[in-house]
């Protein structure tokens, strides 16, 4: 007689990896977020008649959401490669993407100081 054995279960992924998918769907909804708030900006000046420079805010807002959208989905890449072993985040890990926000804060104080509502 064969003994039937019952199905094991699936295997679960590890804490870690869950994280790091959570922070890359995260940075994907913010890139997203960022892009649709450039292309409101840019669509509404555009049907309200604004100056051609207000248009050009939204056109930068979009780009900086691209670039976002493009920075999270690289990260994300590197991050949950299948051959690469779980570890936590080292700095050179974490570095594009705080050069990243970095540089998206300082264009959108920029766009604050150049073109106040």
């Amino acid at each position: 007689m064969s003994a039937t054995r019952a199905p094991s279960p699936a295997p679960r992924p590890s804490p870690s990896r869950s994280a790091d998918e959570r922070t890359d769907l995260a940075w994907n909804r913010s890139g997203l977020a960022i892009i649709g708030c450039g292309l409101v900006l840019m669509r509404g000046f555009t049907l309200n008649g604004f100056q051609r420079s207000d248009v050009a805010v939204g056109a930068v807002i979009l780009g900086l959401g691209l670039c976002s959208y493009l920075l999270a989905g690289w990260h994300a890449r590197r991050r949950l490669a299948a051959g690469r072993p779980e570890q936590p985040a080292r700095p050179a890990d974490v570095l594009p993407l705080a050069a990243g926000v970095t540089i998206i804060g300082i264009a959108a104080f920029v766009l604050g100081l150049l073109f106040p509502a």
